[in-house]
């Protein structure tokens, strides 16, 4: 027999929501869009600072990848102003 599901209340909003049956146990945040952003940079603040990564988008290499991989992608700026309200659901 199934446990019922619990629910979680949201780092963010402070709501109570239902989490997805995938990844109930690790679902700490809900779907609004605004508390998905928050968790998205929370997350990369949260990378970011690892000592490992402190350094990772510096040097010479990077300053060099920038410009050689948008040489490589011309119409990649059109794809996303065309494309950005999909992005924002």
């Amino acid at each position: 027999m199934r446990r019922p599901r619990r629910k979680h209340q949201c780092r963010h909003c402070k709501v109570f929501f239902d989490p997805d049956p995938r990844s109930a146990g690790r679902q700490r945040d809900c779907s609004k869009p605004e508390c998905r952003k928050a968790s998205k940079k929370a997350s990369q603040l949260k990378w970011r600072d690892k000592p490992a990564n402190r350094d990772y988008f510096k040097g010479p290499d990077h300053v060099q990848r920038v410009p050689q991989w948008r040489q490589a992608h011309p119409g990649w700026k059109s794809y996303v102003l065309t494309n950005a309200e999909v992005r924002v659901r």
